[in-house]
């Protein structure tokens, strides 16, 4: 295993160099900034990959259309479970062996379920006797999991003492509580490792029946990253992916449907501080608008100490211990989220500042010193998000999962440093209704002293 607590930067210099040296090319030269190379396996995964020499090393990144909105009806977790077990056993070997094997090569592995996909993510050096064992390996695991009685049992009993434990934390049943409100009957409402009810309605044979349907090359793409040539690339897609059946995508979500009549949910909790939640409408991630909100989300509260709402709402007036927004742009939809903890005696106060800044900015818009630091901020900070092989298998897993054009990272601090401030304004003006939204709040009687 290769661990370092210090910086990319410290770690690999070389590296960071490097990506400097490819974004500045690129800027000058309008030469491709990640240069890919896109085929497909045989049996149909989409292949993505970049050749980078500057570490000895290779990530490689399956991501599938497996994640919790496609778990069974009624059986939220399903997703989570599989992948969890994925590393529990294959047909060959147990898990002991299976993380012997890793352990041996010095490789990482790794399987994980979000909301919208599942990552098997695979790291190694490049030398042939350490990768190839670990390539091998890491199909075997994805293509002929055991899926053991045993495991199974002792995985969801695992799952259900984490969603446990999920519920004594605020912000947890928060977020929890607003997925469910802001997205409905979506697929996308329940969280990704399901409820207890839920969690316990899931059988052995749903989890085999999820590895079968969804764990299949047409619906899989493989990124590839590092010191490798082409020819060593396709084998590499090929290991891994061979014991995949060809399979079929997954079909398309149902869209987002709209958020509805405005309503505000109270969840009784224990805590010395409220944790108020507030969904609005967004957009989904190829929006034309998305860039626009980004950067106008930027300034008002995903910034940290920089935004607006941490000036207004923490600095000068001390009603927050944190405030923020983000937005949650997915393939078939979005929302836009404020959120903020504060005083359980000032949650109508903080709400109603909150709401006054997101209206304030939808009529006037950002100033220009405001625009130029945002965009300051993100073109600057674009280098760190390539500043690592495992970062550059990531930006481009997302890219391709998102259907993004192959060149987005060509234009990106072109089109940031386009943006105007008028254009965030009717971004935000189009999409985001401060009267229309979803408003959680959890704390003791619903956000009042006691």
């Amino acid at each position: 295993m290769f661990t370092d607590a210090r910086s990319p930067m410290a770690r690999f210099p070389g590296l960071f160099l490097a990506t400097f040296t490819l974004l500045l090319a690129a800027s000058v030269r309008a030469e491709p900034v990640l240069p890919l190379e896109t085929w497909q396996t045989d049996n149909g995964a989409k292949v993505l990959f970049y050749a980078s020499d500057s570490l000895p090393m290779v990530d490689a990144r399956i991501t599938l259309d497996a994640g919790s909105a496609r778990d069974p009806a009624g059986k939220g977790g399903t997703a989570s479970l599989t992948a969890d077990l994925l590393e529990e056993g294959t047909t060959e070997r147990g898990a002991k062996a299976i993380a012997d094997g890793f352990a041996r090569v010095g490789a990482q592995f790794s399987v994980n379920a979000s909301l919208e996909s599942a990552t098997v993510q695979l790291r190694s050096l490049n030398q042939s006797d350490w990768l190839w064992p670990a390539v091998e390996l890491a199909g075997e695991v994805v293509a002929q999991p055991a899926f053991d009685s045993g495991d199974f049992e002792r995985e969801r009993d695992r799952q259900l003492r984490g969603i446990e434990s999920r519920q004594q934390s605020a912000s947890a049943v928060a977020q929890d509580t607003l997925r469910k409100a802001a997205f409905g009957d979506h697929p996308y409402a329940h969280p990704t490792d399901g409820s207890i009810d839920s969690v316990e309605r899931i059988e052995h044979a749903d989890v085999r029946d999820f590895h079968a349907r969804h764990y299949v090359a047409r619906n899989a793409t493989v990124v590839i990253v590092g010191d490798l040539d082409r020819a060593e690339a396709r084998r590499l897609a090929e290991t891994l992916t061979a014991g995949l059946p060809a399979g079929t995508p997954a079909a398309p979500l149902p869209e987002v449907p709209e958020i509805g009549t405005s309503r505000t949910l109270h969840v009784d909790f224990p805590s010395e501080q409220s944790t108020v939640l507030v969904a609005h409408e967004g957009v989904r991630r190829k929006h034309e608008d998305y860039l626009p909100l980004y950067v106008g989300n930027h300034i008002l509260g995903g910034s940290g100490f920089a935004s607006r709402l941490m000036s207004e709402l923490r600095e000068k007036r001390g009603l927050a211990y944190s405030t923020y927004s983000y937005l949650v742009p997915l393939r078939a939809g979005g929302r836009f989220v404020m959120g903020i903890q504060t005083r359980n005696d000032q949650v109508e106060k903080a709400l109603d500042l909150m709401t006054g800044e997101l209206r304030r900015f939808i009529e006037e818009g950002p100033t220009d010193e405001e625009l130029e630091d945002s965009q300051a901020n993100l073109i600057g900070g674009f280098p760190m998000r390539l500043n690592s092989n495992a970062k550059i298998s990531e930006q481009i897993g997302a890219l391709a999962f998102f259907g993004l054009p192959l060149d987005y990272f060509d234009t990106y601090t072109q089109r940031v440093d386009a943006v105007k401030a008028e254009g965030v304004r009717k971004a935000f003006e189009r999409h985001v209704a401060p009267g229309h939204r979803i408003v959680v709040i959890v704390g003791p009687k619903a956000g009042q002293n006691g």
